[in-house]
C-alpha cells in the first residue's frame, strides 16, 4: 500500500537529488519557493519508505495572469519503482488538494521525454518548446479549473 503525506522542502531532496540533480551538488535540489508559506511539498510513502515526491508553488508563471496559479515542480519517483502509478497518484493527489484551494491553472515545465506521461492526465500544451541549460527541452503544460 501507498500513503501520500506533507513533507518539508528538504525531505523531498533524497528523491529530488538522485532522480532530478544526479551528479549535481545537493543545494541545486532547492528551489525558489521552496520554503514559501503557501508552498505544498508531498511525500509517497511505500511501508514507511519515502519513494515519491511532488511540489505546488503559487506562481503566475508568463502564461497566466488571471487569479491564483499553482506551478508542479520537482516530481520525482525512485528510479526502480517509476511507471507503477506513484507519480500519478501524486499528480492526481496535488490537483485534487489544489481543487480545495482558488486556483485558475496548474501549469508546469516537463522534460520534453515525459510529455506524455502530463498529456495522459489531461494536461494541455502551451507556449513552445524551451531549453533548460544543462537539464534539456521542456514543453509548458497547464489544467484549467472552473471556479
Amino acid at each position: 500500500t501507498m500513503e501520500i503525506r506533507s513533507i518539508s522542502s528538504t525531505q523531498t531532496f533524497e528523491i529530488r537529488h538522485p532522480i532530478l540533480r544526479a551528479g549535481k551538488p545537493l543545494e541545486s535540489c532547492k528551489f525558489i519557493g521552496d520554503e514559501d508559506e503557501e508552498t505544498l511539498h508531498f511525500g509517497a510513502y511505500k511501508e514507511e519508505r519515502l519513494v515519491g515526491v511532488l511540489s505546488c508553488y503559487v506562481n503566475n508563471g508568463t502564461h497566466f495572469n488571471q487569479g491564483k496559479n499553482y506551478q508542479i515542480r520537482g516530481v520525482a519517483v525512485v528510479e526502480k519503482l517509476q511507471q507503477k502509478g506513484i507519480g500519478k497518484a501524486l499528480m492526481l493527489y496535488a490537483e485534487q488538494l489544489l481543487k480545495t484551494k482558488v486556483c485558475n491553472h496548474i501549469w508546469l515545465n516537463a522534460r520534453v521525454n515525459a510529455s506524455s506521461f502530463y498529456t495522459k492526465l489531461g494536461y494541455l500544451e502551451i507556449g513552445t518548446v524551451f531549453e533548460v541549460p544543462i537539464i534539456g527541452t521542456h514543453q509548458c503544460f497547464y489544467k484549467k479549473f472552473n471556479q
